[in-house]
């Protein structure tokens, strides 16, 4: 990770075995990010490593975790730095148009008849965002279901019949 900065002067142009290079260290810096993120999850298990008993302790995997996430969390902020380098010079040399617009909106039309800047209406998140009794509504579907099933197989305790009276379905 030592060549980030390059050792180039910033004036310098990079030619493009250069920046395939550059790609081709980010690459193994991702495979190093799913490496160090497979550790981390490796340390919150309880899975036997062979080790001794003082391996296995509650210190030590948190000690693993620790240092697995910080190794993560320096990929991460390093291939992403690297990835926007890459996409500026790509839009330097005019071989990538600049987006304003948040690339997680995709190639579907924005709403507003095709306006910058304009959310896009199929867009998951800015739906769930509208309305917060998804999980009211769903969990009263799966009760209606239930109770639908319940009937129909015939199952019927007299017993609960007062109980059915007392209870209530949001």
């Amino acid at each position: 990770m030592a060549d980030i900065k390059g050792s180039r002067e910033p004036d310098q142009t990079l030619t493009s075995a250069d920046r395939i290079r550059q790609l081709n260290d980010i690459d193994q810096d991702v495979a190093k990010l799913i490496h160090s993120a497979g550790l981390a999850i490796q340390a919150l298990t309880n899975a036997r490593s062979g080790e001794t008993p003082a391996a296995n302790s509650l210190e030590s995997h948190k000690a693993r975790f620790k240092e697995a996430t910080s190794q993560y969390f320096a990929l991460l902020s390093s291939i992403d730095v690297r990835l926007r380098r890459q996409v500026y010079a790509l839009e330097e040399a005019s071989i990538l148009a600049p987006d304003p617009v948040s690339s997680r909106t995709g190639d579907l039309p924005a709403a507003g008849g095709g306006a910058t800047g304009a959310s896009n209406p199929l867009d998951v998140s800015w739906l769930n965002s509208r309305k917060d009794t998804v999980g009211k509504d769903k969990e009263a579907e799966l009760w209606a279901v239930a109770r639908e099933f319940v009937e129909r197989i015939g199952i019927s305790d007299p017993a609960s019949k007062g109980e059915r009276e007392k209870m209530e379905v949001d």
